[in-house]
């Protein structure tokens, strides 16, 4: 036994686990549920952990636990060293039938009727026991990707260092919708802007945090042309911006690719497309961690994805 293997031969790997967890959450007690042990049993852990680091790893506050320096900089190797801590015990072989992985996807809920709709139907039959988990978009995707939150993320954003693959799956332009028994459906008069004047509007909105640095399509357009909507809400819950266009005379303000899907377009149509400049589209990039690239599951996932989203291209 080398001098190395004698070091490692005292350290609980278990430990590395629940410092990746107490990283993630912040919290002792939200560690401990994730963890699926008692709060004294994760701050006997944390107490082991200071031990065996020789710090304090993280100082508690009003808001929870902030962690210390060293806490940070582990923060930074974690991820690397527990995925390929991961690829020694993981099976080589993969079958789509009998493959049991959970993958994790962040994606705005825009896409989910013209995206995740058709991807997990079709995925439901060729790996029937995947499991597809389904997160809200963040302003910052990276991140979390890098600390393992999600396996892919569909996003605007591209990433700032070679860690983080990307994937251009298309681009979206802003339309305007309307139910299909809404009244400028059915005019015999040209819809123009002043015909849109004269009703209100609703707005998909990725996400609060996103929006104080992401000017979305709709809102180019309509600063260009001097159009200025009555806009009743802006939200990124998309199931009640379609339950607020189907029981109302509003118009939503939204991405084109819409129309490409089935079940939305059973409900609404366009009534309205702008001319659409180019700086005035926005690209949309599937984005993924180094990491997953040497996983045939997710690899096989991420191309089922892909080929879901031709209809981008279509």
């Amino acid at each position: 036994m080398n001098i190395l293997e004698k070091k490692l031969s005292r350290i609980d790997l278990n430990l590395l686990v629940a410092l990746s967890v107490l990283l993630n959450e912040r919290s002792v007690s939200k560690a401990a549920k994730a963890l699926y042990i008692s709060q004294p049993a994760m701050s006997k852990t944390l107490q082991r952990l200071r031990i065996l680091f020789d710090d304090p790893l993280f100082y508690r506050t009003a808001s929870g636990i902030v962690p210390s320096n060293k806490a940070n900089d582990l923060e930074k190797l974690l991820p690397h060293l527990l995925d390929n801590l991961n690829q020694i015990f993981k099976k080589t072989s993969f079958d789509p039938l009998t493959c049991t992985e959970t993958i994790t996807i962040s994606v705005p809920s825009v896409l989910c009727y013209p995206v995740l709709l058709p991807f997990i139907s079709k995925l439901s039959k060729l790996a029937p026991n995947i499991c597809i988990v389904d997160l809200p978009i963040e302003a910052d995707p990276f991140t979390s990707l890098t600390k393992g939150k999600y396996d892919f993320a569909i996003h605007t954003s591209k990433p700032h260092n070679n860690d983080i693959n990307f994937t251009p799956i298309g681009t979206i332009k802003p339309l305007v919708y309307a139910r299909k028994s809404h009244p400028l459906v059915n005019s015999k008069n040209k819809v123009d802007l002043a015909a849109l004047a004269e009703y209100k509007f609703i707005y998909y909105q990725i996400g609060a945090e996103e929006s104080t640095s992401f000017e979305s399509p709709a809102d180019k357009v309509c600063k260009r042309i001097n159009f200025n909507p009555t806009i009743v809400t802006r939200s990124s819950h998309f199931s009640m911006l379609t339950a607020l266009l189907a029981n109302n005379d509003f118009l939503l303000m939204s991405a084109d690719l819409l129309i490409k899907s089935t079940d939305f377009a059973e409900k609404f149509v366009p009534v309205y497309q702008f001319e659409v400049e180019a700086d005035e589209s926005v690209e949309i990039l599937l984005l993924e961690h180094q990491r997953v690239k040497d996983s045939a599951a997710q690899q096989w996932v991420k191309q089922q994805l892909i080929e879901s989203i031709a209809i981008f291209k279509e």
